[in-house]
């Protein structure tokens, strides 16, 4: 069985989309504690300002390191594996927000490819069909492979958020996304240990959505294929957020015909 007993990406009250006081880590891991969970990551927007420049004007400005880590130590978990970890960018001039130097600081890193509603930070501003959106999130995970990262604690996010195409047919972005160079990103992901997200917040989007579960599937179903796995995630950034991975994660399981061996774990600390 692929085991629902961890949520690898939840933001607490310090991510400012979130600013929810009731989004603490003790609230977390009392959540987790109730569900039985092995793990859970907390992955607060990241921009490693000043090591890393550019984020300016943008919503990840003054997400820093002292931001990020004002709730450590974290509090002691008993059996649930609490992780600080980090969701950090990569802008549109293939620039990660994460200095290498601190990579050593975080437990996970998750890594969201497809951020497209930042026009210029992410999104180039003429990347405006969803060709266009599909060719730009294959050759961002293409960067992302090139990179020199610690990819055993690494996570590649939400392959299928509805960010890609806020305004549009989001359908069409990952039916256009082309097989055979995504097949060879997510071997090359699968090879180096990386593990792919399921993001319950976008399944469950996508379907409020009309996304059809087909498309919502398609990019998973060739990462699969290609050796990666996977990880489940809630994305939550308000309590009632984190009910997504208990309450829907077996039925995307299933729909992939995901086991034991596609679990992606934690490398031990």
């Amino acid at each position: 069985m692929f085991s629902i007993d961890h949520d690898l990406h939840c933001h607490t009250h310090l991510s400012g989309c979130s600013n929810d006081p009731e989004q603490t880590p003790e609230n977390l891991l009392a959540f987790a504690t109730a569900h039985g969970y092995a793990a859970m990551a907390f992955t607060d927007h990241f921009w490693d300002a000043p090591a890393v420049p550019g984020s300016e004007g943008t919503y990840l400005d003054g997400c820093g390191l002292e931001h990020v880590s004002a709730d450590l130590p974290l509090p002691d978990g008993g059996p649930v594996r609490l992780v600080f970890g980090c969701e950090t960018e990569l802008s549109s001039a293939r620039v990660l927000g994460l200095a290498p130097e601190h990579c050593d600081r975080f437990g996970f890193i998750v890594i969201p490819p497809n951020h497209f509603h930042m026009t210029g930070f992410v999104r180039p501003a003429e990347c405006a069909t969803a060709e266009r959106r599909a060719e730009l999130l294959v050759s961002r995970l293409e960067t992302v492979l090139g990179m020199s990262l610690p990819w055993e604690k690494v996570g590649i996010a939400h392959l299928n958020c509805g960010l890609m195409f806020a305004d549009g047919d989001l359908g069409a972005v990952l039916r256009a996304v082309p097989e055979d160079r995504f097949r060879d990103a997510m071997r090359g992901f699968a090879e180096r240990g990386a593990g792919i997200e399921l993001n319950m917040a976008s399944f469950d989007a996508n379907r409020r959505r009309g996304v059809s579960p087909e498309d919502a599937l398609r990019l998973f179903r060739f990462a699969r294929d290609e050796g990666c796995r996977f990880y489940l995630a809630s994305d939550a950034h308000h309590p009632a957020g984190l009910e997504l991975v208990p309450g829907i994660a077996s039925e995307i399981v299933d729909a992939l015909d995901l086991d034991a061996r596609h679990v992606y774990r934690l490398p031990e600390p």
